[in-house]
């Protein structure tokens, strides 16, 4: 193959500069998309034909090295670049600072960066990524805040490594800023922000983005993962109605659509829909993946259908080739604690194929506070404790159930266990939208903090 040829070819760090520069002009940067080990293969024939390598060669080479993450070839060609004295062109510049920081070397990336004189938007855009793609946001942002000129491709990816890295708010609020700067938001700010609305929980924000797809659509058509993502942000923001008017009302689905969708049912407890939808899937000869077994699965244990939820189970790997993970087997162990089969999902966890977590211990302690199983939650309660697990309602259901049979010294036992665990925990966040403003609070905030 290819690629694997491309894989086991050595590039020499010394290299000639060729007479000729006539080779390849039918090369161009668009090769590394297709197949990114063409673009490294005809890197490779222009050299043992002794011929000089166009900028764009260069160019589509380094993106092939950063796609196949291939680090000995892309340093080598680094020399070539080097040595026929393009190191300060700013195209190639982007290409090698794009390279460096998808193999994790941040301080090569800048290095290359500092040395190219004339620094354009499209060179400061590769090294502000590269601070996003390692989570350096405060670099980023003091970056960003401090560049002249601006483009669309610069606030995208400033808002998509916001969301990245978890900066929702932050994200939308450089939205806000984007939209005043007057700049035209493309389907990558779009899939961008209603990924943030949907975290966040602002439905206002995603409705406007709706709104805004609609009158232009015209202009550029949304795409099947535009759609997609704006039924998830339906769903997470609670109007399932709108999730699922938007889901009927798309005219071309792919297995993401229902992956989506199934997801967002199983959360409502719909699990006859979701077998109905599942059985579209397989009609229309979509092959179903991990994500729509799980929300089956999920639907199935909201609905406490435990028949089905076995039934998946088996059929995942036995009829799919999909083996199931410990989400899937954690839904099994939910619907029978929810339905009081608390042996069997004591079973169903003791035989996964790997060390169970912490959802499926938990769903099982639930049920054993419900059911009124002291001996099995106390068991169940100090494995969790071992994996340091923590949330306190269900601790302290054990706890009062304890006390409430005489068992007074398990409960002093848990409760201890409990604090020694707390002081571990960081205080979790949560975040509202009222009055068309996303607030931020942790428990214990009053009204006047939000």
């Amino acid at each position: 193959m290819e690629q694997s040829m491309a894989v086991n070819l050595v590039l020499p760090l010394s290299i000639r500069k060729p007479k000729s520069v006539l080779f390849y002009n039918n090369q161009n940067i668009s090769s590394s998309q297709s197949d990114p080990s063409i673009s490294i293969l005809r890197y490779i024939q222009a050299l043992s034909q002794n011929h000089f390598p166009k900028k764009t060669t260069f160019i589509s080479a380094f993106k092939a090295c950063t796609n196949l993450l291939l680090i000995h070839h892309g340093k080598s060609i680094h020399a070539h670049v080097l040595k026929v004295g393009l190191a300060n062109d700013r195209f190639v510049g982007s290409s090698i600072i794009s390279f460096y920081s998808s193999i994790g070397h941040l301080n090569h990336a800048h290095k290359v960066f500092d040395r190219i004189p004339m620094k354009d938007v499209g060179l400061q855009t590769a090294i502000l990524m590269a601070y996003l793609r390692h989570g350096k946001i405060h670099n980023a942002c003091n970056f960003f805040g401090e560049m002249e000129e601006k483009d669309v491709v610069t606030w995208n990816a400033m808002l998509t490594g916001m969301v990245q890295n978890g900066l929702y708010g932050e994200a939308i609020e450089l939205f806000r800023k984007m939209l005043i700067n007057k700049l035209k938001p493309t389907k990558v700010t779009i899939i961008c922000i209603i990924s943030a609305c949907s975290q966040m929980g602002a439905l206002s924000l995603g409705q406007w983005i709706h709104s805004y797809m609609q009158r232009h659509s015209h202009e550029t058509k949304p795409s099947i993962t535009l759609w997609n993502s704006l039924i998830h942000m339906y769903a997470k923001c609670g109007r399932l109605d709108m999730a699922l008017d938007l889901f009927y009302e798309q005219e071309e689905k792919n297995l993401e659509t229902y992956n989506t969708i199934l997801t967002a049912l199983s959360l409502y407890g719909n699990g006859s829909t979701c077998l109905s939808l599942f059985s579209q899937i397989i009609k229309l000869q979509f092959c179903p993946d991990r994500i729509t077994f799980l929300g089956v699965l999920m639907a199935c244990s909201h609905a406490g259908m435990i028949g089905h939820a076995y039934t998946c189970i088996k059929c995942m790997s036995q009829v799919y080739g999909v083996e199931p993970g410990p989400n899937h087997y954690g839904c099994l162990v939910d619907v029978l604690s929810r339905k009081g089969f608390l042996e069997e999902a004591r079973q169903v966890i003791k035989t996964m194929p790997f060390e169970p977590d912490s959802y499926s211990w938990g769903a099982l302690l639930s049920a054993c506070i419900n059911y009124g199983d002291v001996e099995l939650g106390l068991e169940i309660a100090m494995k969790l404790i071992e994996l340091e697990w923590y949330e306190e309602g269900r601790y302290t259901g054990l706890i009062n159930l304890c006390k409430k049979v005489g068992r007074i010294e398990d409960a002093v036992k848990v409760r201890k266990a409990i604090e020694r665990l707390c002081r571990k925990d960081n205080s979790g966040r949560s975040m509202i939208e009222i009055d068309g403003i996303v607030h931020e609070f942790a428990a214990g905030d009053s009204m006047n903090d939000v």
